[in-house]
């Protein structure tokens, strides 16, 4: 999650119309993607990391960022574009780093069936990770391994299973850290404590609260599952409180320098905060020096312009 100047200017170039809702799609690469994102193949075997995964940036050599990660796309990217060279190829060099990858993740995942950001991290790298969809994304692409679905026909039934057992954990963590407000089911955080399973902070402006850009991701998951009645009941808990907290009546507009709140009654398509405070619902926002905030005018521009504080995220999960 290394801020990134160049990043920021692109999820923030488009202003866009009634409501201006900041945006980007899930496929687009931007500058603070992991070096796996766009580096060749050769240099994704080379940078393969002796416990399996792969490091966000290539270049960094020493401290926390030289560790294997899923932060900004990391392993999870690397072992999909292997899989994919292996089917083109046939060259088993690819198949047998995109296998010790994905052994990796498995040997990533807490007891708890959270992942952390970093392995073996220190700090919030240590909390299970939501934030920018980290930990459902490796769900996904163990979910395609489990089923040896696309590129992942090569991969044998003993490493299916597994992969399938770790999804199966990774559900069972997403229903226990769903939070509880008032004994009512809400949402998510951006990252959760992997002892207690409760929200957690991470950079200065990430406090700990809900989140419904990670948790409208953690929906749509959950809606791939098979239903049960826990299931069932998590993802109409979430829609009920994504229904709760909606905005209307407001634009959010990217002007020349900064990002302004409008009031507009005209407005009537609802748009979301990133985070809320946990039992009042109110939108928050946080500066650099970690202060709520309850507009996002309050805090110093570099922060109004530097992150996505607004969107309509949810929007898909209640049609």
């Amino acid at each position: 999650m290394k801020k990134t100047t160049i990043a920021l200017a692109l999820a923030f170039s488009i202003m866009l119309s009634v409501p201006a809702v900041l945006l980007q799609p899930a496929t687009t690469v931007l500058a603070a993607d992991a070096s796996g994102t766009t580096a060749s193949i050769s240099d994704i075997l080379k940078n393969q990391q002796n416990d399996g995964g792969w490091k966000k940036d290539y270049a960094v050599t020493s401290g926390e960022w030289a560790k294997s990660t899923i932060d900004n796309k990391a392993t999870y990217t690397e072992i999909r574009r292997l899989a994919a060279e292996y089917k083109k190829t046939g060259d088993s060099k690819h198949s047998s780093a995109a296998i010790k990858g994905i052994n990796f993740l498995i040997k990533m995942q807490y007891s708890n069936g959270g992942w952390p950001q970093v392995y073996q991290g220190s700090g919030y790298h240590k909390h299970i990770t939501y934030n920018d969809d980290a930990m459902i994304n490796v769900m996904i692409l163990l979910d395609e391994i489990a089923n040896r679905k696309g590129d992942f026909s090569f991969v044998d039934s003993s490493l299916a299973s597994k992969s399938k057992q770790a999804v199966d954990k990774g559900v069972d963590c997403i229903l226990k850290t769903q939070v509880v407000v008032n004994g009512k089911l809400t949402a998510w955080g951006q990252q959760h404590d992997s002892s207690t399973l409760k929200p957690a902070g991470a950079r200065s402006y990430e406090v700990p609260s809900l989140s419904a850009k990670e948790s409208t991701t953690i929906v749509k998951f959950l809606k791939t599952r098979s239903s049960t009645s826990q299931i069932s009941a998590s993802i109409k808990a979430a829609q009920d409180w994504f229904k709760a907290v909606q905005i209307t009546g407001i634009k959010v507009v990217k002007t020349s320098d900064d990002v302004v709140v409008v009031n507009d009654s005209s407005v009537t398509t609802p748009i979301w905060a990133r985070f809320y405070e946990m039992g009042t619902n109110k939108p928050i926002f946080v500066g650099r020096d970690g202060v709520v905030k309850y507009k996002l005018s309050e805090i110093e521009q570099e922060r109004r312009t530097g992150y996505s504080w607004y969107g309509n995220w949810p929007s898909s999960v209640l049609k």
